[in-house]
């Protein structure tokens, strides 16, 4: 009884002394109270949209809150201000540019072996250059990522022209042709087996767009023996790992691991290669980073081509607008080229303002802070977790005119030409991130997308037809880590 009496008192001792040390810190961000945050919790496990409730939570906190989940601190940065801030400056960024422990990066992702979810160090920024000289964009590295895209662009076309159908799935069309594109760009091989290859990658970024939903990731994080019980959270976890066994079943034989050892190229040639010479590239990191590959390659760039010819279907006179400025500057015969962006000033404010006004990747991948920082007169723990709201950074009605309307225009000048990167309403906008945790195929994302809207809309003019629309806004959309239209049926006539 007395050990016991001991006991209570002195914890109760600690708390007490913890308690006042801890009113002589700097205060933490606001945020909701314990109740709101059960409340929140419940919301995020039901719906999975906090980046839509961030709104009316950024109204009563400002630019940086807090939200105490399961007892931990989940720090919300809601405008690109802040997020260059904590991320990019020289002040925090040494330390605010690591990844949370989380089930999906524990036991899904080889604990870390990779790129995107990887602590950063060293390794990380070796990785990061390694698959960098692999997209080879620069140089005559160029003119071969043209060529390979615009293969799979005239077969893309070819297949839209004798489908003899007016009406078509152009999610479909693009899923396939998207699919392709990326399997010559990890082998540099055409697939031999198109339907494989589709059915393969489509069925584990699935598993990875839902079982990496903050929902989802959080609860597996919290109790990670759940996946051991019956029920849904099991079923997820199972097909998750038959779905990337299938993967690496696909590309990391033994048949394709010789052929891409023998010509060195592609992804999966280069990282190969760089494995003979160097023990640190172990098989965990190259399944790692073929993970990263096949979602990143294809779960965004799919997401936002399927929005953008939603948008067309629903803004005919914008589509027009584009298909105008290819006629003027590139013709109906010459096939687009990389060069045409720089005279293409409003179908690149038309690309812009579509990842602008879809977001399809409402929250960037969570960071966790080293130690103990101090932004703007509030104290962010050491190890919380931060979250980029890319959701409310690009609708914010505090820096966007309409954030729920599509206006190309907001991106051009009064002369009509594209504002320059650093024009304070650009610099607002960083939908593939920014600092050391970038996205490392973001030049890969632009230039795909870029080519696809023009060779298409060279091509074809797009109508919904006696079809139903998705619905457009994406607020309505299923909230999984990458979003995109429920479909996208249309009609389509040859220009």
């Amino acid at each position: 009884m007395n050990i016991l009496l001991i006991f209570v008192v002195l914890l109760g001792t600690y708390f007490i002394i913890k308690w006042f040390k801890d009113q002589q810190k700097t205060p933490l961000p606001p945020g909701p109270g314990l109740l709101e945050c059960l409340k929140i919790t419940w919301r995020m496990l039901r719906k999975n949209d906090i980046h839509l409730m961030s709104a009316d939570l950024c109204r009563r906190y400002g630019e940086i809150f807090n939200i105490k989940i399961f007892s931990e601190n989940i720090v919300m940065l809601n405008s690109s201000r802040v997020i260059r801030k904590v991320l990019l400056s020289s002040q925090y960024r040494d330390v605010t540019n690591d990844r949370p422990p989380t089930f999906v990066k524990k036991h899904i992702v080889y604990d870390g072996h990779d790129i995107v979810l990887r602590n950063f160090d060293l390794f990380h920024v070796k990785l990061r250059k390694i698959v960098h000289r692999s997209v080879k964009l620069y140089g005559d590295g160029v003119r071969v990522f043209e060529d390979m895209v615009k293969n799979e662009t005239k077969n893309l076309q070819n297949h839209l022209e004798t489908s003899n159908k007016t009406c078509i799935d152009l999610d479909r069309a693009l899923t396939v042709s998207l699919l392709r594109v990326l399997h010559i760009f990890l082998t540099n091989e055409a697939p031999i087996d198109t339907k494989d290859v589709c059915e393969t990658i489509e069925e584990y970024d699935h598993f990875i767009n839902v079982i990496f939903k903050s929902s989802n990731n959080m609860v597996l994080t919290k109790f990670p023996w759940v996946r051991f019980v019956p029920g849904s959270l099991r079923q997820m976890w199972i097909n998750t790992k038959n779905a990337q066994n299938r993967l690496n079943d696909l590309y990391l034989n033994p048949s394709i691991i010789k052929r891409m050892k023998s010509h060195g190229k592609g992804i999966l040639g280069n990282i190969l290669n760089e494995a003979v010479d160097d023990e640190e590239i172990d098989q965990d990191c190259i399944k790692g980073i073929l993970s990263n590959m096949v979602v990143a390659g294809y779960l965004t760039t799919k997401g936002a081509l399927s929005g953008f010819f939603l948008l067309m279907l629903y803004y005919p006179e914008i589509q027009r607008r584009i298909q105008e400025e290819i006629d003027e500057y590139i013709g109906r015969d010459r096939d687009p080229n990389l060069d045409d962006r720089s005279v293409m000033h409003y179908t690149n404010a038309a690309i812009l303002e579509c990842l602008r006004f879809i977001g399809h990747i409402p929250l960037g991948i969570p960071h966790m802070t080293r130690e103990e920082i101090e932004v703007e007169g509030m104290r962010i723990p050491a190890n919380a977790t931060i979250i980029c709201n890319l959701w409310m950074m690009s609708h914010s009605d505090q820096v966007w005119n309409n954030p729920d309307d599509f206006v190309p225009e907001r991106f051009l000048d009064d002369s009509g030409k594209l504002l320059p990167i650093e024009h304070p309403l650009r610099v607002q906008f960083i939908p593939f991130g920014t600092g050391r945790r970038n996205c490392v195929g973001e030049s890969f994302a632009k230039s795909r997308i870029f080519l696809y809207v023009t060779s298409l809309l060279q091509k074809f003019t797009f109508s919904p037809g006696e079809n139903k629309l998705a619905r457009l806004h994406p607020a309505t959309w299923k909230p999984n880590a990458a979003m995109q239209p429920d479909f996208l049926n249309c009609c389509i006539q040859t220009r």
